[in-house]
């Protein structure tokens, strides 16, 4: 994997970043999402000061991450039971078989 160098702005400044070519893309989208929550914060709710609009909009963004990795962290551990439970049966079934002879 090789990095690059880009360039991204966020509510209007410039930041250099290096990165894996392969997440170039993932960090444009990023900023494109962090952009235009900005400005929607900025338009709904008239704020002026940059530094208000970035956190609020860093405690959206953080929020919604946190929600969706808690609901994946369940959804795993869900997954996880069903496949112990799997395996159990399995086991049972192979002994079973191993009865009929």
């Amino acid at each position: 994997m090789s990095e690059i160098n880009i360039k991204v702005e966020v509510a209007g400044s410039v930041y250099p970043l290096k990165v894996d070519e392969n997440d170039e893309q993932n960090i444009k989208e990023a900023v494109e999402l962090i952009n235009n929550k900005i400005a929607e914060f900025e338009k709904n709710y008239a704020i002026k000061d940059k530094k208000d609009v970035m956190g609020m909009v860093m405690l959206q963004l953080v929020s919604q991450l946190y929600k969706q990795a808690t609901t994946a962290e369940t959804e795993l551990s869900n997954l996880k039971k069903m496949f112990a439970d799997v395996e159990v049966m399995l086991k049972e079934h192979i002994k079973n078989i191993g009865n009929i002879d």
